[in-house]
């Protein structure tokens, strides 16, 4: 029982800054790079939505 809390704390705890994290366009330009956004589907809700990142120039 304790082995299974434990594994759960630590696997919630290294995946926690996975999720949610989203980039400016400040951030990006700062590294040199520019924003570009893509439209990805959630397999947990069927819907599409937009994710930023950040992409090298051509």
């Amino acid at each position: 029982m304790i082995k299974n809390i434990t594994f759960f704390v630590l696997f919630s705890l290294l995946f926690s800054g996975c999720f949610d994290k989203n980039v400016t366009e400040e951030e990006c330009l700062s590294k040199g790079m520019i924003l570009k956004k893509e439209k990805v589907l959630n397999y947990r809700t069927g819907k599409y939505e937009e994710r930023y990142f950040c992409a090298k120039k051509r």
